[in-house]
C-alpha cells in the first residue's frame, strides 16, 4: 500500500509543480475564506482517482471534497496541497499529504514537497524514511535523534506570531525558534532538527495525519491538549483542537503541561 501512496503523492506533486512554475491557475475562496487553486483541484482529482482504482473499498477523505460521515475507523485522509498560501506567495513551502488511518490511528503516511523533491514516508514495518524524489538520492532512515544538543528547538508556522508557543517550557528554558510552512514541521521533528511543535486553535485532520504517522514511527508523539492523549482521527467534521507534537515522547518532561491544559 505504501508504494501506491508514494506514487499518488509524487504524481500529484508533478502536476502541482507544473502549474506552479507556469503561473497559470485560478484561485477561489471557500466558505472559511481559505484559498483553493487549480493546483489543489487537479492534485485532488488525481489522488482520489488513483486510490479508488487501487483500493475501491476504502473511503477517502480529502480537504477538497464533500466528505461523508465515516462508518468505520479505516480510511485514507488527504491534503492534496498543504500550504496553499505558500503556493500563492511563491515561498516553495507546500506539500502533498496522504495518510492511511486504521482503527482511528495513523498507520501509514507520505509527505512530498514538489519543489525541493523531499519525500518523507513510513514503511509497512513502522519505520520512517527520507528520500529526494527529484535528485534520486539514497533513502535515509529517520530516527528522531536530536541534532542540536545545546538547546531546545521549537518549530511553528511561518505566519504565526510566537507568543504562547514559546512559553510552554518549564523554568523558562533557553530555546530557539524555526518558522516554516506546511506539514514539513512534523518531518523536521522526525529528522531531529526540532523538538516541539505546539499548535493552538483549530486545524484539520488532513493537516496532521501524514506527519503524525511519520513522527510516530521515529518515537515521537502528537498529544491532543483536550484529551491529554494521542490524537485520533475520524472526529466530527474532521477537526483537531490544540495539540503539541514531540520529537520524542519522553520530551514531555520538558513541557509545562499544567500551563497548556489550563489554557494560560
Amino acid at each position: 500500500m505504501i508504494d501506491t501512496l508514494i506514487k499518488s503523492a509524487t504524481e500529484a506533486g508533478t502536476v502541482i509543480r507544473k502549474i506552479y512554475e507556469s503561473g497559470r491557475f485560478y484561485t477561489s475562496f471557500k466558505s472559511d475564506n481559505s484559498p483553493v487553486t487549480t493546483a489543489d483541484e487537479k492534485a485532488n482529482e488525481l489522488i482520489l482517482e488513483f486510490l479508488a482504482q487501487q483500493f475501491p473499498k476504502i473511503p477517502a477523505i480529502s480537504e477538497e471534497s464533500e466528505n461523508l460521515v465515516l462508518e468505520g475507523g479505516t480510511f485514507f485522509i488527504i491534503d492534496p496541497l498543504d500550504g496553499t498560501k505558500g503556493f500563492l506567495n511563491k515561498t516553495n513551502n507546500f506539500t502533498v499529504n496522504i495518510a492511511f488511518i486504521n482503527n482511528w490511528k495513523p498507520e501509514l503516511g507520505v509527505i512530498y514537497s514538489p519543489i525541493s523533491g523531499e519525500l518523507f514516508y513510513t514503511s509497512s514495518n513502522r519505520e520512517s524514511y527520507k528520500y529526494n524524489f527529484l535528485k534520486k538520492t539514497e533513502k535515509v532512515k529517520l530516527l528522531g535523534n536530536k541534532i542540536d544538543s545545546e538547546r531546545l528547538t521549537l518549530i511553528t508556522s511561518e505566519n504565526n506570531i510566537v507568543g504562547k508557543e514559546s512559553k510552554i517550557f518549564k523554568y523558562e528554558r533557553e530555546h530557539k525558534i524555526i518558522k516554516i510552512g506546511s506539514s514539513i514541521k512534523f518531518c523536521k521533528l522526525a529528522e531531529g532538527v526540532a523538538d516541539f511543535y505546539p499548535r493552538f486553535g483549530r486545524t484539520m485532520e488532513w493537516d496532521t495525519a501524514a506527519g503524525h504517522a511519520i513522527l510516530s514511527c521515529t518515537g515521537g508523539s502528537l498529544v491532543d491538549l483536550k484529551t491529554k492523549k494521542e490524537l485520533v482521527y475520524g472526529k466530527r467534521n474532521f477537526e483537531n483542537g490544540s495539540f503539541v507534537a514531540l520529537r520524542e515522547s519522553k520530551d514531555s518532561e520538558k513541557i509545562d503541561w499544567q500551563k497548556l491544559f489550563s489554557g494560560n
